[in-house]
């Protein structure tokens, strides 16, 4: 794997030699380092599930494995995303505060990448942050991030991972998923619809009488 201040100019390099956008420059490079098969629980998804990849990067960060998630064809640039997800169960953490927490860094991010927890109860989501509001992007050194969501009662599973938008790379390590005090603020607030009216209303659509 290029280091950061190689992955530029490797790109640009290719660029010169063979005429292509710079996505698809980016797209191969990165392309060039071998991902090894993530472990079971863990699988790709996401609206362009099929123009992502995602594996384990060769060697270790500190002692621990590396999870990338890349563009893998960039013939155009994808309007969608590519997420690597787990489910759990919600049952043990119900009426509990959890983080979702991990290691990151953005390379070369041309849309915007994060971590991502999503609660789903029987008729759907509940509540999600996928850091939407803080996003990674472009390229960024190893920084810590996380997300902390309450989960009520209603809910029946959770689900997390990391995601990218866009062409460039996003690499995990260290994740961790547990309970968090409730001294640490949540990142997202449940999105709950406000009071329904006692009557029908606007029954002519705004027409006067």
């Amino acid at each position: 794997m290029p280091q950061d201040k190689d992955l530029k100019r490797l790109v640009r390099a290719r660029m010169a030699r063979t005429g292509e956008r710079y996505t698809q420059a980016l797209t191969h490079v990165l392309g060039l380092t071998r991902l090894d098969p993530l472990p079971a629980p863990w699988f790709l998804t996401g609206s362009r599930a099929h123009d992502y990849e995602v594996g384990l990067l060769p060697g270790t960060r500190d002692g621990h494995r590396v999870v990338q998630l890349r563009l893998r064809s960039a013939s155009c640039e994808p309007e969608g995303f590519g997420a690597l997800m787990q489910s759990i169960a919600a049952t043990r953490y119900v009426g509990r505060r959890i983080r979702f927490s991990a290691t990151v860094r953005a390379r070369e991010v041309t849309g915007w990448a994060g971590l991502w927890l999503r609660i789903d109860g029987w008729h759907g989501p509940l509540m999600i942050d996928n850091m939407q509001d803080r996003p990674l992007r472009q390229t960024t050194d190893w920084r810590p991030a996380s997300i902390v969501l309450d989960v009520p009662e209603q809910a029946t599973e959770l689900h997390f991972g990391a995601l990218l938008g866009g062409a460039g790379a996003v690499d995990l390590t260290q994740p961790r998923f547990g309970e968090a005090g409730q001294n640490v603020p949540v990142t997202a607030d449940p999105q709950t619809p406000g009071p329904l009216p006692d009557e029908p209303q606007a029954l002519d659509f705004g027409m006067a009488s």
